[in-house]
């Protein structure tokens, strides 16, 4: 019996991966740079920027794993959202009484 080895083909791959920037998703290196860039002209401290490099670091590991992990967390967000009677039911509840 064999193992059941799948063997990809690289222009397949190149071709379906997602716009990559620095190891990121394109999406998400913007985002960190955008929310590093509001918490640096709020705070003031240069700091900040090493947050930049910790959270492109997560980024990285978790776009290692699923390129698309920011938009199928958006997709979530965006379908799946919790209602607002979900403490009183005990489960997401859409009606009205």
């Amino acid at each position: 019996m064999s193992t059941g080895n799948i063997q990809t083909d690289q222009l397949f791959k190149g071709l379906t991966r997602p716009a990559m920037l620095f190891g990121v998703n394109y999406m998400f290196a913007i985002l960190n740079v955008l929310i590093c860039m509001l918490i640096f002209i709020n705070s003031n401290d240069l700091r900040t920027f090493l947050m930049l490099f910790v959270i492109h670091g997560l980024g990285y590991i978790a776009s290692a794993k699923e390129p698309l992990f920011i938009e199928l967390f958006m997709v979530k967000l965006g379908k799946c959202s919790k209602c607002s009677n979900l403490f009183y039911h005990g489960a997401n509840s859409y009606d009205v009484a």
